[in-house]
């Protein structure tokens, strides 16, 4: 089976609510990472819109197979995000990964998260949707 690596920076990275290890146990964490673009605030999780700017978001690096794969296209998909690959920062590296974008034009307003990172963030988060409060027993 083939294997692939996934960026991930919001609900899915380790303290998450929906951590990969957790998620999906056969995933292997390969490295913390960072890319270029812009962390928001969608509500019960984050979104990432990708650009050239000096911003970084934080995130985890996995390999996953092609199973792996396709129930995160069915999971992510299902919040209208899409898949495509992007060139992140792993250290003093750079690797091409599958990330997730949201489709901007879904969400308004977004609420920029200077911090780039959704974990940190998500501590201090109080505005919280309806039964989407996180699960502090994962972190």
């Amino acid at each position: 089976m083939k294997k692939h690596l996934v960026f991930v920076y919001g609900t899915l990275r380790r303290g998450g609510e929906r951590a990969m290890s957790i998620r999906f146990p056969n995933s292997r964490f390969i490295a913390d990472a960072k890319v270029n673009g812009s962390l928001y605030d969608l509500g019960a999780y984050p979104g990432l819109l990708l650009n050239e700017s000096n911003s970084l978001v934080i995130g985890e690096v996995y390999e996953v197979d092609d199973e792996i794969l396709n129930k995160l296209d069915d999971f992510e998909a299902s919040s209208n995000y899409w898949r495509k690959q992007v060139e992140i920062s792993l250290g003093t590296h750079r690797r091409i990964c599958w990330i997730y974008e949201p489709n901007p034009e879904f969400y308004s307003p977004r609420t920029l998260i200077t911090s780039g990172d959704w974990i940190e963030y998500a501590k201090t988060k109080t505005d919280w949707p309806e039964d989407t409060w996180p699960d502090e027993t994962q972190s």
